[in-house]
């Protein structure tokens, strides 16, 4: 059933760990692609306990453009930056756009996925590796092999409708489904702290019952000048304890949704 969505302001999440030098680059990209597009935007940095420059960047490019800066005082895991990311940017926006912060997403993408909510098509719209016309620059054979490995793991123990790229970070979420979820969930919705993360918030998801789409995009792994701070082995025992407490889930029951204002008006009552 379609869910038609009114998006006037999407919240751009990027959860950033040391990330001074491909962060620029991004917000610049960002402030001259999504300004030019058909909504308002505030990009929700989330520092998780940098020791470089990336908090003073924020604060920098927050003269300049929407940014709202929220910081971690030590450094939590990608699993507590997306989930602090997540709730302040569904309070703000329609949709929530979460991007890598080492600029090897682009952008343009978003305005796709937004029409895909706007529409009522999806739930989470996931910028997918695995569509035809997607195009992957420069990243490790190592990592290549780990997403295959996790999509073929997927695809045979718990398939998700229409998805393929179970561990990508560029993804769209409809803001009322994400309400739906924090509320079903609780406050912590996510437990992992590792690149797991975003294999359990894709699981949580389609227990609540929230319908995806993917869209092909091009990664540029190549433009990235940071190091990776995955740790491959950690990610795939991770992987296998994500997978073995929403086996025996069954996706929730749909029930009539409140609106978006009910659920912040909930939310911020109970915080």
């Amino acid at each position: 059933m379609k869910t038609p969505t009114q998006v006037n302001e999407v919240a751009i999440v990027l959860p950033a760990y040391n990330e001074e030098k491909d962060l620029p680059t991004l917000l610049e990209n960002i402030r001259a692609t999504v300004g030019a597009m058909p909504f308002k935007y505030t990009v929700v940095v989330v520092d998780d306990g940098s020791k470089d420059r990336t908090a003073e960047i924020a604060r920098e490019y927050a003269q300049t453009m929407p940014l709202k800066l929220v910081q971690h005082e030590v450094n939590k895991g990608l699993g507590e930056g997306i989930q602090t990311g997540l709730r302040e940017g569904w309070l703000i926006g329609d949709a929530v756009i979460v991007m890598d912060s080492d600029n090897t997403h682009n952008p343009k993408y978003i305005q796709d996925m937004v029409k895909i909510i706007e529409a009522g098509d999806a739930d989470v719209v996931i910028a997918s590796r695995f569509q035809a016309g997607s195009v992957v620059q420069g990243v490790p054979f190592f990592r290549q092999v780990l997403s295959w490995g996790c999509f073929a793991m997927m695809k045979t123990l718990l398939p998700y409708r229409n998805v393929r790229d179970y561990s990508t970070g560029f993804r769209a979420y409809r803001s009322l489904t994400l309400g739906r979820l924090i509320k079903t969930s609780g406050p912590k919705f996510i437990e992992e702290s590792s690149f797991a993360c975003m294999l359990e918030l894709l699981l949580s998801l389609r227990w609540v019952g929230a319908r995806a789409v993917e869209i092909p995009y091009t990664l540029r792994y190549d433009l990235k000048v940071g190091v990776s701070k995955m740790r491959i082995l950690r990610t795939i025992r991770r992987y296998f304890n994500v997978i073995g407490r929403y086996w025996a889930k069954d996706v929730l029951p749909q029930a009539e949704e409140p609106s978006l204002h009910e659920l912040r008006a909930q939310f911020r009552a109970s915080t």
